[in-house]
């Protein structure tokens, strides 16, 4: 399951540069305006996000009661995913972006920067990197709002994977 969820994950993360691609085209089916149909691949990626979090209540639930470090990190992985949408720009032949879509497809899935999707933020997110009390390192995505490790406490969280997990707190 966690396997399947993570392809999605990582489908989620990079749309964006096929998104980008498709509207800098003019693509349209259907004889739908262009507009449009822009619009309507503007939210796949919101409701593939939507439909990722939701995904998160199947998980095994967990605890993490006291933490010794926590660093929001909301700004760290923006720059990668702000460059999709220039990949999706600069690229000119579908070729070229099957090719470099695939590239950045692997590199995302085996990387685990899938977990940090922009559109989460939108959601009303945050990225935590925590470290436990017992010295594990985990990434939280949580609602919450925290400025030092002594009052983050996390009761109802969803292990995505080892050291992933969403926060239904």
């Amino acid at each position: 399951m966690n396997q399947l969820y993570k392809l999605f994950l990582t489908l989620n993360a990079t749309s964006w540069v096929i998104v980008t691609y498709v509207i800098k085209e003019g693509w349209t089916i259907l004889c739908m305006p262009t507009w449009i149909f822009g619009f309507l691949l503007l939210l796949v990626p919101i409701i593939l996000s939507f439909a990722s979090i939701l995904m998160t209540l199947l998980f095994d639930k967990d605890t993490l009661e006291q933490c010794d470090e926590l660093q929001e990190v909301n700004n760290s992985f923006l720059p990668t995913y702000l460059g999709y949408f220039f990949v999706g720009l600069g690229i000119d032949k579908v070729q070229h972006l099957a090719f470099v879509y695939l590239i950045i497809f692997v590199f995302t899935f085996v990387a685990h920067t899938q977990y940090f999707n922009p559109l989460l933020l939108l959601f009303g997110y945050r990225f935590y990197d925590i470290k436990s009390e017992a010295g594990t390192r985990v990434f939280v995505i949580s609602k919450r709002k925290f400025r030092n490790a002594k009052e983050a406490s996390f009761s109802n969280l969803r292990r995505i994977n080892d050291t992933t997990y969403i926060d239904w707190g």
